[in-house]
């Protein structure tokens, strides 16, 4: 009778896990290219079978992400693992934190989208134009490290990069990956569909998920290891505005952060204030505000979008705080990169500023724009919709 082993089954393919090994370098403009064709980037599409693309990919994530986090270090910032005083082989989730933490009388905490590796910002910019650092936080650190922490401290604020996204544990590689990393992990196979996730297997003690690590931060990283007169400037990106606004809509930890909290970035939200129920934080959002949100929008920087109610014309809803262009049309994980000048400015603003309050808002109204028949004989045939007149017979 036939009888097929495991052991007969196709290899799950390997890669090394460094640029090189990949067959990449960086040049001169910080961009990675193709050892083989420097005018290329990355090549994904490297075989018609998907697991071996995902597999490499994976791999170059890696090796990315080993590049990004080098220079974080070199930037001055120190990797900690969360549960605080987890070591190498437990469950843990790393973030990066400045030294002295304890000493800084500002520290901005950025919350990045949970979809992304620790310190990436953009793959799609740190990959391609762009290069790494303007497509990593390493930017958005050097820029912070020039600023002041108050109108009494010159020295710079303390930095918290939180990590949203590597919060599935993978026991054989002994770290961290983002839920869409989990299906490119090494399986016995390449025709293993995949595996079962295990709550205590893959969940981290404190940060099962993002919401779960946002509260994490606030209560045992924020509240542990900064001064209690510390302020705090929070910057949210993607999805993390919603779970971030969430946690500070909560009355208990409102109490807690309303006294400490500087200013509130949201970049990319598009979450209503509908949902909250906290008057005072509310308030706190829209007039005696320091929170800003930045918004894709093929508008000029900096201009302004949407008062607090919202606008339907822009298509930005009632954030509940000011809303201005990041002049980034497409994607929210560029906002920052994008509007990184205005958006860390207007934190140091705010803090070098007491009792700073948002100015009113002017948002210029968008005419309708007129069609007319000479309009419409200029799209081309193959743009314009079908149209057919219905007879009622089948």
């Amino acid at each position: 009778m036939f009888r097929r082993h495991w052991s007969g089954l196709p290899k799950d393919p390997s890669f090394p896990a460094d640029l090189k090994g990949l067959g990449y370098f960086i040049n001169d403009e910080d961009e990675i290219r193709s050892t083989e064709d420097p005018d290329c980037y990355f090549k994904f599409f490297l075989n018609r079978n998907p697991r071996i693309n995902e597999r490499q990919r994976f791999a170059f994530n890696q090796a990315l992400e080993m590049v990004i986090h080098e220079r974080l270090e070199n930037e001055g910032l120190q990797k900690v693992t969360l549960p605080l005083g987890s070591t190498a082989e437990d469950r843990h989730v790393p973030i990066f934190v400045s030294p002295c933490l304890m000493f800084k009388s500002r520290v901005v905490v950025i919350f990045g989208e949970p979809t992304q590796d620790l310190g990436l910002l953009a793959g799609r910019v740190a990959s391609g134009p762009g290069g790494i650092d303007k497509g990593s936080m390493v930017s958005v650190v050097r820029v912070l490290q020039t600023q002041a922490s108050s109108d009494v401290d010159p020295s710079p604020p303390g930095i918290v990069l939180a990590n949203t996204g590597q919060l599935y544990w993978w026991p054989e590689g002994k770290r961290g990956v983002t839920v869409s990393a989990s299906t490119a992990i090494p399986l016995p196979s390449i025709v293993h569909h995949g595996r079962r996730h295990v709550p205590a297997l893959n969940n981290v003690p404190g940060s099962e998920d993002p919401t779960a690590h946002v509260r994490h931060v606030f209560d045992e990283v924020l509240r542990k290891i900064t001064q209690e007169a510390a302020k705090v400037s929070v910057v949210a990106i993607g999805e993390s505005c919603e779970i971030v606004t969430k946690y500070l809509d909560d009355e208990k930890n409102w109490l807690v952060w309303q006294d400490r909290l500087s200013s509130l970035l949201l970049l990319g939200s598009v979450y209503p204030d509908d949902e909250l129920t906290n008057e005072s934080f509310k308030h706190f959002l829209a007039k005696a505000s320091r929170t800003r949100a930045y918004a894709t929008s093929a508008e000029p920087l900096d201009a302004p979008l949407a008062p607090p109610t919202g606008n339907p014309d822009e298509g930005v809803p009632n954030l509940g705080c000011p809303c201005y262009s990041s002049a980034e049309p497409h994607h929210a994980e560029v906002i920052l990169i994008s509007a990184l000048g205005p958006a860390l400015g207007y934190l140091e603003t705010v803090a070098m500023t007491p009792d700073f309050e948002n100015p009113p808002i002017a948002v210029p109204e968008r005419p309708e724009p007129e069609f007319t028949e000479q309009d419409w004989g200029q799209v081309p045939e193959e743009e314009k919709p079908l149209v057919t007149r219905w007879t009622g017979e089948k």
